[in-house]
């Protein structure tokens, strides 16, 4: 369901993830980063929304960890 709320929910997502590119990055976000950043903050919207951001805050996490493991092992060489 979409109504004019949920358009300015959409909206502001949008601002707010561009200014949030330009405060971390110090510049504009290129097409491809404000395309991604806004679907990852549209997604947090929707999870805050729903009730389930601290889940979906946790699926994050846990990504993260699983990641950063990944590196830990990738420069390591089998014996």
């Amino acid at each position: 369901m979409s109504g004019p709320q949920d358009e300015l929910v959409d909206v502001g997502v949008e601002q707010a993830a561009r200014a949030l590119g330009r405060q971390v990055l110090g510049r504009d976000l290129n097409p491809d980063e404000a395309t991604a950043l806004i679907a990852i903050m549209k997604a947090s919207a929707q999870a805050l929304r729903h009730g389930f951001i601290r889940r979906l805050a946790e699926h994050v996490e846990t990504e993260r960890e699983a990641e950063r493991v990944e590196e830990l092992f990738e420069d390591i060489k089998p014996d």
